[in-house]
């Protein structure tokens, strides 16, 4: 090879070289499948009944329905009644309930409101007690538009609790899922 063909050829072998160099060390980084963690071994769930540290009336019965039928639909694990049945534990207490106008209809009256739910949850592996979630100040924070008609208000409040317990239970599962 001539010395015109070797500097023409020179700069393409040092880019691919880089380049291969690159995707190895990018595939090889140390990432795993999501699926892969440590619930996943898991067969059965005990899911105790939520605390309610709160002056809003079973709020907590809301949730812990709403984060049995979550785990079922969503890991396929066995919910069980007794933490002595399961492989894992799952508690938690409600700390705080808070509801903000986001938007006003035409009477002054909220339509849209904030919802912010502030809890402790943890999830213990009951075969060695091992705590593999924990968050002592999970917040949950979402928007709901709720009826606008101040006479069919109160009948507005149970499906909007049902609502955000589902929305919460699923917001739950996927962080002990994703191991955050």
């Amino acid at each position: 090879m001539s010395h015109r063909h070797i500097r023409h050829y020179f700069p393409r072998c040092i880019f691919m070289t880089t380049g291969c160099l690159c995707a190895v060390l990018l595939f090889s980084c140390g990432y795993r499948v999501a699926s892969k963690n440590r619930i996943e071994s898991f067969k059965t769930v005990a899911i105790l009944p939520l605390e309610n540290s709160t002056t809003t009336f079973e709020v907590e019965q809301y949730l812990t329905r709403a984060l049995i039928q979550e785990f079922v639909e969503s890991t396929g694990f066995e919910v069980v009644e007794s933490a002595s049945q399961g492989d894992a534990v799952l508690r938690g207490t409600v700390h705080d309930i808070t509801v903000n106008p986001v938007t006003f209809g035409r009477t002054s009256f909220g339509s849209t409101f904030l919802v912010t739910l502030r809890l402790s949850i943890e999830m213990t592996d009951t075969r060695n007690q091992q705590v593999i979630f924990r968050n002592n100040n999970y917040i949950f924070r979402e928007q709901y538009v709720i009826n606008v008609d101040v006479e069919n208000f109160f009948t507005e409040l149970n499906p909007a609790l049902e609502r955000i317990a589902r929305d919460f239970a699923s917001s739950v599962v996927t962080t002990v899922r994703e191991d955050f």
